[in-house]
This record gives structure tokens, C-alpha cells and sequence, in this order.
């Protein structure tokens, strides 16, 4: 008779160190915390990655909770990913769980990239000294920079950005840190300041939106706005595109699903990621080819990335999902917490 396979799962808080402080209009911090997923049997050790984001006011006790008493052995044996994913409280954990579950896969889906022409975008929190930030951008090594907004020296270190740096692609995510005059008249004064694309400008009505939208040729997209498939719908007649984000989505499969929505709306999507390590990011990678406008530094901006295998060519990440190695920190972490499944 077969023996039973062997089954481990074990979740686990680690720290993410950034390099330099993160400053956006929600707040600053100089760290995250993200859960990680660890899936052992037989044959295989895969893993998935939370990110836990304060102002999405989701904690690490709450995604770990979320991740023991929604995952089965049974959910694991049977391949259930997509279908699974609401049977979570938090995409987060859907994402992590999802993610692991491409990993333990016999022949996990290619991930690389080698035939794109197209870079990420580097993001530039915001810094109150100016000449530290144009160090910044002048160091980064990218040539198109996420520069957060929502600061009221916005319009005055803008201009003088595109003063000091003229051939610089500069996207701008206010992180809803404008009110809605405050947005219309900050885009005004930009029309003419060559900016791809203002993310998330307000927290606001479709109706409020699409005036902003109107107000000039550059291209508004959603972010912490559009969340779901009904959010989709409700606002895609008044912008120009939404951010997708495989941690807000539940993982790959339910984030491909919401750019194709986005086609059928004729909306545009830039694939991005929280502060996240090359694992999330990885996994975001076979969406890259469906998205207009590419987002993917999260590993970047980490002092210590907790995964080792991905590298990053003409500004792009390219790796494969199945090639990442966990440093021996992250490794020790999950050798010193009881796993939560453990069969037989």
C-alpha cells in the first residue's frame, strides 16, 4: 500500500529592513514585517510571501491566523488555487498561499522575461532635503522614477526635478494624499512637466475622478481604489488604467483575472508590488507581459531581501520562480516554529 505524503506548513513573521526610510503620505517607516509560507512534502519545499501593509490595516497576527485556520491538507492535495482564493479573509494570504502552491508544482510556469524591452520604475520616497533626494534619483540607476506625492512642496520639487534631470521618466503615486482641489490644481501646474502617469490622486468618487482625468492628456490610474472586480467596474469610465498588485489580489492566477477585466474595459495596468521581497516579486513576473507599465523594485529597496535568485537587466527583474534560494535567517525561522500542518 502507498504511504500518505508527506505534508509541512508552517507560517512565520520576518522583517524586512528597508535601505532608506520609506516616507509616503500615509506615514513612515523603516521596515516591514512580512509573513512567509513554507510548503514541505516529499518532493518538494516551496514557499509564499504576505506583505502586511499598515494602511491597509491588516496586521501579521491577523495573516498568520488567517493562513492556519483557512489552509487544509486537502485544499494542498487537491491543487486548489483560484478557486480557493475568497475562502481567505485577507488577499494576502490568498497571495501567499497561491504563490507556495505554484511552487510545489512538478513543472512550475516559466517566469522569465528575456524578450521584454521594457524597464520598472524606481520609487523615490518622498525626503524634505531636495538635494538628498536628486542624490537619490541621480544614483538609482533607473530611468524612470515612482516619485510619492501628497507633500505640500509637491509642485516645487517636481519642476525642479525635471529641471535638473530633462530625459527622466517620472510617474507620480500620491498615495490619496491630495484633496480633490488640491489635485486639481497640482495637475494643472504639471500638464506641461513630461509626467507618464499621476497613481492614485485622491480618495474619490468615478464622478470626481473623471474630472481630474479630464483635466489634462496625463494618464490617472487607481490603486488602493480598485481592489476588486466591483471596483473595477464602478470606476473603469473614469480613468485611464489601475495598478495591479498580485498581494491585493490573492496571488498570479486572481490578479491575471483582474487584467483581463481591465482589457475588456480598455483600461491600462501597471504590475507592482508592495515592499516585498524577490519572492512576490517573482511571482508577479508572468504577469509582466499583459501590463502596459511595470512596477517591480520592491526587492530593490530592501537592506536584506530574504531571497536569493533574481537579478535585474536593463531595469527589469527576470528569474524564475522555482530558482530562488531563502537565506539561512529565514530558514532558521522556520525551523524554529512548530508547523501548524504536519501529516503523517
Amino acid at each position: 500500500m502507498r504511504s500518505p505524503l508527506m505534508l509541512e506548513v508552517t507560517a512565520v513573521p520576518a522583517k524586512l529592513m528597508l535601505k532608506t526610510p520609506f516616507h509616503i503620505a500615509h506615514g513612515s517607516c523603516d521596515y516591514r514585517e512580512n509573513v512567509f509560507l513554507q510548503m514541505k512534502t516529499d518532493k518538494k519545499t516551496a514557499y509564499g510571501e504576505a506583505a502586511v501593509v499598515p494602511y491597509y490595516g491588516v496586521t501579521k497576527e491577523q495573516i498568520l491566523e488567517d493562513l492556519q485556520h483557512t489552509i487544509t491538507p486537502e485544499m494542498i492535495r487537491e491543487n486548489q488555487t483560484l478557486e480557493v482564493v475568497n475562502s481567505f479573509s485577507y488577499t494576502m494570504s490568498a497571495c501567499a498561499y497561491t504563490t507556495a502552491m505554484l511552487g510545489l508544482q512538478e513543472k512550475a510556469p516559466d517566469q522569465s522575461n528575456s524578450n521584454s524591452v521594457r524597464g520598472s520604475s524606481f520609487t523615490i520616497a518622498y525626503i524634505s532635503d531636495m538635494q538628498r533626494m536628486l542624490e537619490a534619483i541621480a544614483s538609482c540607476g533607473f530611468s524612470t522614477i515612482k516619485l510619492k506625492a501628497g507633500f505640500p512642496d509637491d509642485v516645487q520639487r517636481i519642476t525642479l526635478i525635471r529641471e535638473r534631470f530633462p530625459d527622466l521618466r517620472i510617474r507620480l503615486d500620491a498615495n490619496q494624499g491630495w484633496s480633490f482641489s488640491e489635485a486639481q490644481s497640482i495637475i494643472e501646474q504639471l500638464q506641461d512637466q513630461n509626467i507618464e502617469l499621476i497613481e492614485e490622486p485622491i480618495a474619490g468618487s468615478p464622478e470626481a475622478l473623471r474630472v481630474l482625468s479630464s483635466l489634462s492628456d496625463i494618464p490617472i490610474i487607481l490603486d488602493e481604489t480598485v481592489q476588486t472586480l466591483d471596483d473595477l467596474t464602478r470606476y473603469a469610465g473614469s480613468v485611464a488604467g489601475i495598478v495591479v498588485k498580485i498581494a491585493k489580489s490573492g496571488g498570479p492566477q486572481a490578479a491575471k483575472r483582474l487584467i483581463q477585466e481591465a482589457e475588456k474595459h480598455s483600461l491600462d495596468v501597471l504590475l507592482s508590488c508592495m515592499v516585498e521581497s524577490s519572492l512576490a516579486v517573482t511571482s508577479a513576473l508572468t504577469l509582466e507581459p499583459l501590463c502596459k507599465w511595470i512596477d517591480l523594485d520592491g526587492p530593490i529597496l530592501l537592506a536584506d531581501d530574504p531571497f536569493s535568485g533574481l537579478t535585474y537587466r536593463n531595469e527589469l527583474p527576470f528569474g524564475a520562480l522555482q530558482e530562488l534560494t531563502p537565506s539561512p535567517k529565514l530558514l532558521e525561522l522556520f525551523a524554529s516554529t512548530k508547523p501548524f500542518i504536519l501529516e503523517p
